[in-house]
């Protein structure tokens, strides 16, 4: 065997080693997290990075988890004060309910206490036609508005999750459903209740006490975590639904804030409080190994571009949204900032779009647009040169070449005057000589 040959194999191998690698690489990109759940995501809030993922877009079966995109809806279309009215065709509630009675009136407030806190079937069906007429209508209603926050497994047939064939999300789109209900104040606080009273109506002569079913909110019980019993209620956690069928298995999407980082964990067919243990998996893992970093802060001035040829001589610049960046711990990221100014015309007005920057580190990039933060306005304009010639003589001669030049302009607007009523007179001459 020649030496070339040995080389060609040595190179080949080295080739495969290296191929293997990036192989390895690109399949665990996510640590290894002992989740016994079918599916799940971590994603942190502000960014929606996902940092743990497992079947994470497979379309499931997602129980009364729904029940947020419903609450989301009601929230952006209707008012919390309305008084609905239950209707005679409502008929019997199937599964968990808060047992309506036609001729019964709540607030959509009431009902949305109901809805997220008991997991009242009865309440979302009865929202769903408040909001859209039936629950076929506010089915294609949670299909456009899943789509439009980025939902593409996703096939919404009834806002409470009662079994249906057709009736699937995957648990990252439940995460981004979750990630924009969770920047409406009104839901927080929905989610974060313990209990709930609602009192008496003239056909059910009874309060209605109910305790939330996320046990992540106020359970002792036990569940085993890192080889220990610890109970179920963890105080980091604010939310945030809770699900179960028995095709669903227990399904469960999770909230929780510490050292101002906040992640959202959806776990999909769980088998009983393990859905608590992956979830608790999942929002240590994120609170241990995770921080945010601040690239970019709006309305700060982020540099400044001269422009000789204006009146103002420069143009200050920044964006209107924050640039952050969610990092592991362990790391230390470098980030590389390119600014781009477009070809300006002027004038340019304070707010306007003047160019963009780009920010990347790794596989991180993220671009925003600059934001004019004063006008910029040529020198070469009439307003302009007046206003030069202004201010540099002396007010005295600036105003008496003024009024030079409307002498003038009133001598040549008489002559014309003049001449005007000249040309008429000769015309009436001309007309008189004609018989």
């Amino acid at each position: 065997m020649n030496c070339l040959s040995i080389f060609k194999k040595i190179f080949l191998f080295i080739f495969i080693f290296n191929s293997l690698a990036r192989a390895s690489y690109a399949s665990s990109s996510f640590t290894e997290l002992p989740i016994s759940a079918e599916g799940a995501v971590l994603i942190e809030y502000e960014t929606g990075k996902i940092l743990y993922s497992k079947n994470a877009d497979k379309p499931m079966y997602p129980a009364s988890t729904t029940k947020v995109l419903t609450a989301l809806l009601a929230l952006e279309h209707l008012d919390l004060n309305k008084v609905i009215t239950v209707p005679e065709d409502m008929g019997p509630a199937e599964g968990s309910a808060m047992y309506l009675l036609p001729g019964e009136r709540f607030t959509v407030r009431n009902l949305l206490d109901a809805l997220m806190v008991k997991s009242a079937n009865d309440a979302a069906v009865l929202l769903a036609k408040e909001i859209s007429g039936s629950v076929e209508s506010f089915s294609v209603l949670m299909n456009e508005r899943a789509r439009e926050l980025g939902a593409k497994n996703s096939n919404f047939k009834n806002p409470n999750g009662l079994p249906d064939s057709e009736h699937v999300v995957s648990p990252h789109d439940m995460a981004l459903i979750t990630k924009e209900a969770m920047k409406n104040n009104v839901f927080r606080e929905l989610v974060s209740q313990v209990n709930v009273t609602l009192d008496e109506t003239e056909q059910t002569p009874e309060k209605r006490y109910f305790r939330n079913t996320n046990r992540f909110l106020w359970s002792t019980s036990k569940i085993i975590y890192n080889n220990e019993y610890i109970p179920i209620k963890y105080d980091y956690i604010d939310g945030v639904k809770t699900g179960y069928t028995g095709e669903a298995r227990n399904c469960l999407v999770t909230s929780g804030e510490k050292n101002g980082i906040r992640f959202i964990a959806v776990v999909f067919k769980a088998e009983g409080y393990e859905v608590y243990r992956d979830s608790r998996i999942l929002m240590d893992y994120g609170f241990e190994n995770f921080s945010l970093k601040s690239i970019i802060q709006k309305d700060n001035v982020l540099g400044t571009e001269e422009f000789p040829k204006t009146i103002q001589g420069s143009l200050d610049y920044g964006t209107t949204k924050d640039m952050i960046d969610v990092f592991n711990q362990n790391e230390s990221p470098v980030y590389n900032t390119e600014i781009i100014i477009n070809n300006l015309q002027f004038p340019v007005y304070k707010g306007d779009i003047v160019g963009k920057v780009i920010v990347t580190r790794d596989s991180f990039m993220e671009e925003l647009d600059l934001i004019a933060f004063n006008d910029l306005e040529s020198k070469f304009t009439v307003s302009y040169a007046m206003t030069v010639f202004s201010d540099n003589i002396p007010r005295f001669l600036f105003y008496s070449f003024i009024s030079f030049v409307i002498f003038i302009l009133s001598i040549f607007a008489l002559r014309l005057i003049m001449l005007r009523k000249r040309r008429k007179r000769m015309r009436r001459k001309k007309y008189k000589n004609i018989y």
